[in-house]
């Protein structure tokens, strides 16, 4: 079954409070808790002149510069650079480790993957997160380095750390302005359904569910390991989903006790005078991973989720 591209718009909890208790009747209290989302479904969006490319440009730049030492940066930062046991550039590898081990305990790509970001043309909140992007690619360059460049290779060009994004509102001027940052528009829509062969960042900043799902069913086993999940918050759907034959049959409340999951702020104090922008673009944002203690239990003893894991993936192509 097809899953549409959707922007996920957060309601507040006082709205959703309000339309709780002043609801008309049983049927319109249930759907109305059970979805704490409202969806809207994404259009294409319109290309821009050169002008107004170049000035998107600029201003990814000044966000991922007001980034760069935020804690939006430096938390999503400490997950993924622990998960995937990431080496500082200039930090020597130990003489025990060196060897056939090194492989073994040091990745050696990192891709990042971003869904849904929308067009860069249309919606600001895409170029915040655009921002976003550039600055935990430009960390990533700068701060850590691959096996080779560890093992002291003078040699050895640094390995850039690669970026694909797709959103089907994405158009041919979105494509100029990810080149400018060396990012990679993916050209076939994935509906989120990428089996990981190398490490992995998924950015999916405000999807609808069905697409994390995706992405869990469609690595449901050792490759969920290769994966950190920087997206709506997991437990909070346990919070919203208030049904319990929903809440149980929800893949992302079924995976919580198997994750670590970090939530993320806004990357502003509230003082900032574009506070609003940058609340609207990462607002309840969380990074997930799955530790090897909590997970390897689950992958041979929870049947159950292993059927259902198995199931959405089938079913997804």
């Amino acid at each position: 079954m097809e899953e549409k591209w959707q922007q996920v718009l957060r309601r507040s909890r006082r709205k959703l409070l309000y339309r709780h208790l002043h609801s008309q009747s049983a049927a319109s209290t249930a759907v109305t808790v059970a979805s704490n989302v409202a969806e809207e479904l994404v259009e294409p969006g319109p290309e821009v002149s050169t002008a107004k490319q170049l000035q998107i440009i600029q201003r990814v730049r000044v966000i991922a510069d007001a980034l760069q030492n935020s804690l939006l940066l430096k938390d999503a930062l400490r997950v993924i650079v622990g998960h995937f046991r990431l080496i500082p550039a200039k930090t020597p590898v130990d003489e025990e480790t060196k060897g056939g081990d090194v492989k073994d305990e040091t990745n050696d790509v990192l891709t990042l993957v971003g869904y849904g970001l929308g067009s860069f043309c249309a919606s600001s909140n895409a170029v915040h997160q655009l921002g976003f992007l550039v600055a935990l690619k430009r960390a990533l360059d700068e701060m850590y380095c691959l096996t080779a460049d560890a093992n002291g290779s003078e040699t050895s060009d640094r390995i850039q750390h690669g970026v694909e994004l797709f959103d089907p509102a994405m158009n041919k001027s979105d494509a100029v302005i990810a080149e400018q940052f060396k990012l990679k528009i993916i050209q076939v829509n994935e509906h989120a359904r990428r089996r990981v062969v190398c490490n992995t960042v998924f950015f999916m900043p405000h999807c609808g569910k069905a697409l994390y799902q995706n992405v869990l069913a469609c690595n449901w086993g050792p490759a969920i390991k290769k994966l950190v999940i920087i997206g709506n918050s997991f437990s909070a759907y346990g919070d919203r989903v208030l049904a319990a034959e929903e809440r149980q049959q929800l893949l992302l409340v079924s995976v919580l006790p198997y994750l670590e999951e970090v939530h993320l702020s806004c990357g502003v104090p509230k003082i900032h005078e574009d506070f609003t922008r940058y609340e609207a673009a990462f607002n309840d944002l969380s990074v997930h991973r799955f530790p090897p203690d909590l997970l390897d239990g689950a992958l041979e003893t929870d049947k159950d989720l292993i059927a259902r894991m198995a199931a959405v993936a089938s079913s997804t192509g």
